[in-house]
């Protein structure tokens, strides 16, 4: 291994490593959130696809459909009203209300997670910047007063020095593209929902 490699990495200094490590983290966060999402709206997707096919058929679900239905926020609408009835409490408005509360704490748990997805979008970038000009400024300020062998040197002290930059747009790049994608998927699924409970329920 080229010796000048590892005095680059010394040259850029704790801070650097610092920041390799945080973006580190800060990406197995990210991709943790990321599939963890991917799972959740895949199970929203096959509660959905369940009650609009029992729904249609006008069958009633099974004790391990409930469990699978209790995704789905068509079923909550129909479980919401359906729980009114019952305990004689027909009221339209009362069952507006209780059926806004219920899909506003649905979609708060669907949303969970989502902000510090974007935070990761927004953060990474500054800090692999941050390292980058953090790491120049290092190695420029120990060669300062030497000549030989300075080009040897700050080359590949500036190429680790920048790879922080790059780090952070790894980082930041896929937390981005799959925000504006679960975000997406929320709003269509607000949207849908606020639309079946229009039709089943007369909300206004």
């Amino acid at each position: 291994m080229d010796i000048r490699w590892l005095l680059s990495f010394q040259m850029t200094g704790w801070f650097c490593a610092g920041i390799y490590v945080v973006l580190i983290l800060l990406s197995l966060l990210s991709w943790t959130l990321i599939f963890q999402k991917l799972m959740l709206f895949y199970r929203v997707r096959q509660a959905d696809k369940l009650f609009r096919h029992l729904h249609e058929k006008s069958k009633l679900p099974s004790a391990c459909q409930k469990k699978q239905l209790e995704n789905s926020a068509y079923y909550l609408i129909i479980q919401t009203a359906a729980d009114f009835q019952a305990g004689g409490r027909g009221e339209s408005e009362e069952i507006e209300e209780a059926v806004k509360i219920n899909l506003n704490e649905y979609f708060q748990k669907l949303n969970l997670g989502l902000p510090i997805l974007a935070t990761i979008t927004s953060v990474s970038p500054f800090l692999g910047l941050l390292g980058t000009v953090w790491g120049i400024m290092m190695i420029f300020s120990r060669l300062h007063g030497q000549v030989a062998g300075v080009s040897e040197m700050v080359a590949p002290g500036v190429a680790q020095a920048l790879i922080t930059t790059i780090g952070g747009l790894l980082v930041a790049i896929p937390a981005l593209f799959f925000y504006n994608y679960f975000a997406m998927i929320l709003h269509n699924l607000n949207n849908e929902a606020d639309n079946f409970a229009s039709r089943t329920i007369y909300l206004k």
